[in-house]
């Protein structure tokens, strides 16, 4: 079969040639048999031989444009084999070609999403060193509040119980002061009370009328009630002589004796508001 297809029309011929040599071994030895008694089958032998060639150079014809055909058929069928391997060569580039873009893109984008990542990552840990150092600064700033606040307090503190102290002090100091004024007062006031007390006895005195009896050695101490200006609105004998009429005679003349003397300082009447004083006829 592969001599057939390298030497088609040389198979042919050599097949034509071998059964052409089988015929005349066969009918040849028939032919010179009757050679004497029949010449026409010579002729016709001579006919058959022409025809054979004939139909041997068509049928080799045939077999050469067959084989012809079938180089073109073969060549097409190459050139088809290869235009397919070459549109499938093509289609692999072109898909090699997509691939690889398609590598080239998810590679950027991966580079991309990378860089984004690390740029998220940069800013994240920006933020958050900018936030503890907002908590750090935060933070010294409270500290420092809190120490000025305790400072200022510790000062308004010092400052209050100094103050405290320097009030206590000025306080003992007006307390001494109003209790010199008023020891003072005091002893003004004792001694003008022993003063108007004894005007005071003399001007009841004046104003006394005796009760009728034996009024020898009686003395009594008299409790009288004044008003501004020496008006009297009440005497009361709260020590009596022993002798009723005696105390009830002292307790009409201090009424009637009103207005009783006072001193002129209308400051000195709150120790006149009330007072005591001893009463004993002639002194």
């Amino acid at each position: 079969m592969g001599l057939f297809k390298k030497h088609p029309v040389a198979v042919i011929l050599s097949v034509i040639f071998h059964l052409a040599l089988v015929a005349f071994f066969v009918f040849g030895t028939d032919f010179f048999s009757e050679k004497k008694i029949e010449s026409k089958p010579v002729v016709n032998i001579v006919k058959a031989t022409v025809i054979d060639e004939s139909k041997i150079k068509a049928e080799a014809e045939k077999l050469k444009n067959l084989e012809k055909k079938k180089k073109l058929q073969e060549k097409k069928r190459l050139d088809d084999i290869k235009k397919k391997r070459l549109a499938e060569e093509k289609k692999i580039a072109d898909l090699k070609q997509q691939q690889n873009i398609q590598k080239k893109k998810l590679a950027k984008q991966k580079a991309d999403e990378a860089a984004k990542q690390a740029k998220l990552k940069k800013q994240k840990a920006l933020a958050k060193k900018r936030k503890a150092e907002a908590v750090k600064k935060k933070k010294l700033a409270d500290a420092k509040k809190k120490k000025e606040r305790l400072a200022r307090e510790k000062a308004e503190k010092l400052k209050a119980a100094q103050e405290k102290v320097a009030q206590e002090q000025r306080n003992r100091e007006q307390a001494l002061r109003e209790l010199a004024v008023a020891e003072e007062a005091e002893m003004r006031a004792q001694a003008a009370v022993a003063s108007y007390t004894d005007l005071i006895r003399q001007k009841v005195e004046r104003n006394w009328i005796q009760p009728p009896g034996d009024i020898t050695g009686l003395d009594c101490v008299v409790r009288v009630r004044l008003i501004p200006g020496g008006d009297v609105i009440d005497a009361q004998v709260i020590k009596s002589s022993g002798n009723a009429f005696f105390d009830r005679s002292v307790e009409r003349a201090t009424r009637k004796a009103a207005p009783l003397p006072l001193p002129s300082d209308p400051s000195m009447f709150n120790f006149f508001r009330t007072l005591e004083f001893y009463f004993r006829p002639g002194g």
